[in-house]
């Protein structure tokens, strides 16, 4: 009995380990300017169903760096199915990475298809020349036939077995990750608005700099971090000393000179037109903008403004939460994440998104 039961057991295990579970999505949490990631980790225990990823920007001192803190994640494990959130001027760095995808995407497939048409140019002469010698050397036709034939495949084998071989080949090499969606949460597509309506002056911005600059980053992060709540979330001591502590800290979460590359980010990024094509790419992530009503570090005009600039074949969805300021996840994180986990959910499972939005009741 003994040995049957182990023969059994093994007989399971073996079993169980060709069987290859599928893994759970991933889910990239990336914050905005002067924040930590540690912002995420309370929300990310409560979404169990996501294998959780982080960007750091410790080691960013440049605009470039910063937008390679993002793309790490993506490139360290490219395989399986990713969704992104994007806090404030994190939700800008992924809009510019799907564009850097995207138009990547569409050089590979312009320079598949020139190769694809010169190799075609170059069989025309060949064949050409091996006919002329077919006509010349009549006795050794079957021998010349054969001849072109090997040719033939040789360059169908260079070429990877026809014109579709070789685009698949060449796309392979430029494809992104599978990112079914994006999620963006108190971002911009241009957070300089000098009237306030949609953002903020670029003279603060300046301001902000020339602090950093005169060695009080500190005071600098404070101050920032006190703008986040709307008016009535800071009646919520908690809430207000929850975020203070979620600052960015120096020297391990980002230097002063990534700070510095973050706010020169902030004055010179313009994302519209990338807005625009993202939003009309069928092919694409699809994204979802979460955006409190009162916010004051990107106004709500800043999500009309994106929603008026929306293309059509995949177009965003649009939701408002009342009284919430700059960060909802931390201030209606109930409501906030209700969102998150449908979102998701029809994301994955290709749903209709319009029956979804008409379920949430948002603005579409």
């Amino acid at each position: 009995m003994e040995i049957q039961s182990t023969r059994f057991e093994k007989g399971c295990l073996q079993v169980a380990a060709s069987l290859k579970l599928p893994s759970k999505p991933k889910l990239l949490w990336v914050h905005g300017w002067g924040m930590s990631s540690s912002v995420w980790r309370h929300l990310a225990a409560m979404l169990p169903e996501f294998e959780h990823r982080y960007v750091s920007y410790a080691d960013a001192s440049t605009v470039a760096e910063l937008l390679a803190a993002v793309r790490r994640p993506f490139e360290d494990e490219p395989e399986g199915e990713w969704h992104a959130i994007g806090w404030s001027m994190g939700g800008m760095l992924l809009l510019e990475l799907l564009t850097e995808w995207r138009e990547a995407s569409d050089i590979g497939l312009n320079k598949a298809w020139e190769q694809d048409q010169g190799q075609e140019q170059v069989l025309e002469p060949m064949e050409e020349q091996v006919q002329n010698q077919v006509h010349e050397q009549e006795r050794k036709q079957e021998q010349v036939r054969v001849r072109v034939q090997e040719q033939k495949q040789e360059h169908e084998h260079e070429r990877g077995i026809g014109r579709t071989g070789c685009m698949g080949d060449y796309v392979a090499a430029v494809r992104p990750p599978v990112v079914r969606s994006v999620i963006l949460t108190g971002t911009t597509l241009r957070f300089i608005d000098d009237t306030g309506q949609a953002g903020w002056p670029d003279r603060v911005v300046r301001r902000m700099r020339r602090r950093l600059a005169q060695a009080a980053p500190a005071d600098t992060l404070r101050a920032f971090a006190e703008c986040i709540p709307a008016a009535a979330e800071r009646a919520s001591a908690e809430s207000c000393r929850w975020l203070l502590e979620h600052t960015a800290a120096l020297g391990k979460d980002i230097t002063p000179a990534g700070l510095d590359a973050g706010l020169a980010y902030l004055q010179e990024a313009d994302l519209e037109r990338a807005w625009a094509r993202l939003t009309d790419a069928p092919d694409g992530p699809r994204l979802y903008w979460l955006h409190g009503a009162d916010d004051s570090v990107c106004p709500l005009a800043a999500q009309q403004r994106a929603q008026a600039a929306c293309g059509h074949r995949n177009a965003a969805r649009f939701v408002v939460l009342p009284h919430a300021g700059h960060a909802p996840f931390a201030t209606q994180t109930a409501q906030w994440l209700h969102h998150i986990r449908m979102w998701c959910s029809a994301s994955s499972k290709q749903t209709l998104f319009d029956d979804f939005q008409m379920e949430q009741g948002g603005e579409a």
